[in-house]
């Protein structure tokens, strides 16, 4: 494909303020070569036709947590009484699924989330069967293979095992083009002290960020802090000594001590729903980028994190979609139309910086998240319902009508 000139009513590049009647300039590749005024970019580039966009040009959007292996959960898992819950419904549930249909679940949200306008994702997976379909279809982004302190008690070096894991899969299949690999832990409490410790060595030896879920439930905060509440009868029925996952600690506090942020690339903390102060001003600390996955965490527990702290702390805020077992569909726009819906006083700009931007930096992928001269973030054009109000309008239609105008 030619040099093409894009033109449209918006253009939002996400690191600028939004430009009325504006114009892109991309290359063969997908490169963008110019984006500003549009009399400005024709002027520059006056032998281009122009391509015009019915709709708001914004780059593609970037979901940095899922988990596309439970895809085929979709439905099945019942929330609303808390995590410990809704995990050992989940748990019930999964061991039903057959290989094939696990793909094929994971293949259909994957495309889902393309014909949604994303451009990469970072994806949680305990096992590796399905991480082709993500280069399948088209997407970017990193692989956080989760360890949890019964693969380590089953195999006796959960990492080791991972690793062959990977060679597996790479015996069979090549790993798919633009997506990373990092080990990731689960949660604070759901591994042991050593094997988080050696985790964030193993994923600080990468060069990607690796991710963990944080202070999602008041279970995990009672369990850390005082030994007690719904995961400390279950951790000891497998096996774990009474104690040994209670460091007296806030959750980002123990991560911290276990050398979570020692590497040069700060880890994500995913949904941060029952964060205190001290675990912001830490994760601020610290540049630790914070993944909101409203839609989730609403059916599981009810609650959202505190959105407003957040943003006043000043951290990077990206979003997810979480796993079809916890979320209605594999779409960015539900969870900005989530966040915007509840959070009615925000700049509708945070919503759509958090999609793009603030994903790309928490995954580490520089190339995407903003339309700038020589990045490559794949271009979409998202439809606008009301012309007077466009940002409200994007941030609101939880399911817009969307067109790639580039790929990343």
């Amino acid at each position: 494909m030619a040099t093409r000139l894009v033109s449209a009513r918006w253009v939002l590049p996400i690191i600028a303020p939004p430009i009325h009647e504006g114009a892109v300039v991309l290359d063969d590749q997908g490169t963008i070569l110019a984006v500003g005024p549009r009399s400005d970019v024709r002027a520059g580039y006056p032998a281009l036709a122009e391509q015009r966009s019915d709709g708001a040009l914004l780059p593609g959007l970037v979901n940095a947590h899922t988990h596309l292996e439970l895809s085929a959960l979709a439905g099945r898992v019942p929330g609303g009484a808390g995590f410990v819950p809704w995990a050992s419904a989940l748990m019930a549930v999964a061991h039903d699924l057959q290989f094939e249909a696990k793909r094929d679940a994971a293949r259909a949200a994957a495309s889902a989330m393309v014909a949604a306008g994303t451009s990469a994702v970072g994806d949680v997976a305990n096992a590796l069967d399905h991480v082709d379909v993500i280069g399948e279809v088209g997407l970017r982004g990193l692989v956080f293979h989760e360890l949890v302190g019964s693969r380590e008690a089953r195999t006796g070096d959960a990492l080791a095992d991972a690793e062959r894991e990977r060679l597996h899969f790479l015996d069979h299949e090549p790993w798919p083009d633009g997506v990373g690999y990092v080990p990731a832990p689960h949660a604070p409490y759901s591994a042991g002290s050593e094997l988080l410790r050696r985790i964030f060595i193993a994923a600080a030896a990468t060069p990607h960020p690796t991710a963990v879920h944080v202070a999602e439930d008041p279970d995990e905060i009672t369990l850390l802090r005082h030994g007690t509440g719904r995961w400390a009868p279950i951790l000891a029925g497998l096996g774990v000594v009474p104690g040994s996952r209670t460091p007296g600690l806030a959750p980002v506090a123990y991560l911290a001590s276990l050398g979570a942020f020692a590497g040069p690339r700060p880890p994500l903390l995913v949904h941060m729903v029952h964060a205190s102060a001290e675990d912001r001003d830490l994760a601020r600390q610290h540049r630790a980028p914070v993944v909101l996955c409203p839609r989730s965490n609403l059916h599981i527990g009810g609650r959202l994190p505190d959105v407003p702290a957040l943003l006043a702390a000043g951290l990077v805020v990206a979003l997810g979609t979480d796993g079809l077992a916890s979320t209605p569909d594999p779409s960015l726009w539900g969870e900005i139309a989530a966040l915007s819906e509840r959070f009615a006083d925000v700049n509708p700009e945070v919503w759509l910086r958090a999609a793009t931007l603030g994903g790309a930096h928490a995954l580490g992928l520089p190339m995407l998240g903003a339309l700038a001269p020589g990045l490559r973030p794949g271009v979409i054009s998202v439809a606008i319902l009301d012309v007077a109000a466009p940002l409200l309008s994007l941030v609101r239609a939880a399911q817009p009508s969307i067109e790639w105008i580039s790929r990343p």
